[in-house]
């Protein structure tokens, strides 16, 4: 049983703050040889903990560091090439690896954040969790000594690059969940990691970081690394505590959130009210030197310029469209993004058609720009396939293949060597946009743009596209090529209208995709569930592998529908606010269609 004393001296070992319910929990579970699997956000000290309950057990701790490139030997073991070159597969070839040697030693195997590991690697770990032994070609079977077993880490599947573990994996661990600490224990941690740092700087370092995790703007905040950042650099950057732990959380927070896609507001725009509000300042009474006056004014007239595009009418922009030139109306991101939002009401504005096509052509560029904003850094999910050298691709070597091939030969040739290639993983999506009465189109370029800027990007996504209000249409095709711009301006010119159909919808997208040449096929479907004709779409929504549901929210969605449908398909329901926000929804739903089953 583990008593108040075995936490507290597991505290006292590792320098741990709190955590006494956590601890407890740990304990337990490995105590009685239960594989532990840890959860929390970035910044919570699921690392820390970790390895305080391995060494409390005073058993040997293998470390693995989870990522896209680890591979199934890397965790099991290999063979020393020279060594089988000279003396064949002898045991002393064999290098374990750190599976092996925990299981051989009765020691802890740690994998930190498993779920950025390849699927392949994390399931060599079910016969170690269950039967305690895993069978190695040419070594035999490894058999866990008594005290084997495994702690690993997770970030929540929200964060990018990360992907859920199988059921078949996560029904062996136990699961415990770290959430943020108090106030006053963060306080603790920064105090203790700097004790040179003031009471007050320490305080005013941990509010900020934790306002960032409240704040409208932010969708993901900042862990309390970033409240010993500030403290670490408020004093090397300013005498004066205000203007210090301004600089420093300009230097610290911004690498620690993520902002939310609707957010009008940068995030030094947020980090600046932050601090204001921490600080009770109405405005800022500091110095600035030349530089900082010069970013000031042009961050004003930033500023000044989005409150301009928001108050812009239709009338104003047919105006700038008569008088100003094409280029200088392309390097304004905020007019462009105006008449893009205007379109439709521009068309029967403007007279002119070379200038309506200018407006369209300034329309489609800044859509564009915007969803790559919107995206930010995107990584494709690979997988790994086994073959030949091929000269100037990059791969590795598969050891234990390659020496397969050449141990009795006296002469190699480049086709006994095996590699590994980093293949992404294909997969066919169809996009069914909702073209019926309350989407304009805008939100139908934006949607689009989304999807075919992601396909560019993750370089493996086929997609079609399918917008529909009482019938479906065709845009584009699995197997058409069509230029993004063309796209976008077919669907700045459609005019919503009509009925809404969403059976007869999905019916379509899933005749389309039978058509694709893998079998990783999802639909995500964009709506407000509000269908006015046809059946019940929930039927057909389960004729899908995978269907995605973004719901678009408005005063007649209809959630029950929409959840029914992604529930039917086997997939999820995203509800959004702002159509801002579906450029990165896709590209969750993307990475997760990538790293699903392929052909």
């Amino acid at each position: 049983m583990v008593t108040a004393r075995d936490v507290e001296e597991t505290k006292k070992a590792s320098g741990i703050v709190g955590r006494q319910r956590e601890l407890e929990k740990a304990l337990a579970a490995i105590g009685s040889g239960k594989h532990l699997m840890i959860e929390g956000p970035v910044g919570v000290g699921k690392t820390v903990l970790a390895i305080a309950v391995a060494r409390r057990l005073g058993r040997p701790v293998y470390r693995v560091d989870g990522d896209e490139r680890y591979t199934e030997q890397k965790l099991s073991g290999w063979f020393d090439p020279p060594i089988v070159l000279n003396k064949g597969y002898i045991q002393d070839a064999f290098i374990p690896g750190p599976l092996t040697e925990a299981m051989r030693k009765g020691g802890v195997l740690f994998i930190n954040e498993m779920n950025r590991m390849p699927e392949g690697v994390q399931n060599i770990l079910l016969p170690a969790m269950d039967e305690g032994v895993i069978e190695i070609p040419k070594v035999g079977t490894v058999k866990a000594v008594q005290g084997f077993v495994i702690i690993a880490t997770q970030n929540p599947r929200e964060f990018v690059a990360t992907t859920a573990i199988s059921e078949a994996l996560s029904d062996r661990f136990e699961l415990l969940l770290l959430e943020y600490q108090s106030e006053s224990e963060e306080v603790e941690i920064v105090h203790k990691n700097f004790p040179r740092a003031s009471e007050e700087l320490v305080s005013r370092a941990t509010w900020i970081t934790r306002r960032t995790r409240d704040h409208p703007s932010i969708r993901r905040g900042a862990s309390v690394r970033a409240a010993m950042s500030i403290a670490q650099l408020s004093g090397e950057l300013s005498e004066d505590l205000v203007e210090g732990v301004r600089k420093a959380a300009h230097m610290s927070i911004p690498t620690r959130i993520e902002m939310r896609e609707e957010s009008k507001a940068s995030a030094d725009e947020v980090i600046d009210e932050i601090i204001d509000e921490c600080f009770q300042i109405q405005s800022h009474e500091l110095k600035k030197s030349p530089r900082q006056e010069k970013e000031a004014e042009e961050k004003r007239l930033r500023s000044e310029q989005d409150v301009r595009a928001k108050r812009m009418d239709v009338n104003d922009l047919v105006h700038m469209i008569g008088l100003v030139s094409p280029d200088d109306l392309d390097q304004q991101d905020y007019i462009g993004w105006a008449i893009a939002q205007n379109y439709s009401a521009l068309r029967s504005k403007v007279a002119n058609p070379v200038l309506l096509e200018i407006a369209k052509r300034i329309a489609i560029r800044a859509t564009i720009r915007r969803v790559l904003q919107l995206l930010g850094p995107v990584s494709i999910p690979t997988r790994i396939r086994r073959g030949e050298l091929r000269l100037g691709v990059d791969a590795e070597i598969d050891v234990d293949a390659t020496l397969e091939n050449i141990i009795d030969k006296s002469h190699v040739e480049v086709s006994d060597i095996v590699v590994e290639y980093r293949e992404p993983k294909r997969a066919a999506v169809a996009l069914i946009l909702d073209a019926s009465l309350s989407m304009s189109g805008d939100k139908l370029a934006m949607a689009t743009a989304a999807i075919a800027v992601l396909a560019y990007r993750l370089k493996t996504i086929d997609y079609l596209l399918v917008t529909f209000n009482d019938v479906p249409k065709v845009v584009k095709r699995l197997d058409e090529f069509r230029r993004l711009d063309d796209l976008i301006s077919e669907l700045l010119d459609f005019n919503a209208s009509g009925y809404t159909n969403i059976e007869w919808a999905l019916a379509k997208g899933k005749e389309e995709l039978l058509l694709a040449q893998t079998k990783n096929q999802v639909g995500v479907l964009i709506t407000d569930g509000n269908f006015t004709v046809g059946a019940d779409p929930t039927e057909v929504a389960g004729s899908y592998r995978r269907l995605y549901v973004v719901m678009t929210e408005s005063h007649d969605c209809q959630p029950r529908v929409c959840e029914a449908m992604a529930r039917s398909g086997g997939g999820h329901m995203y509800a959004v606010s702002s159509f801002d926000e579906i450029p990165r929804v896709l590209y969750r739903v993307l990475r997760m269609v990538a790293q699903g089953s392929a052909d």
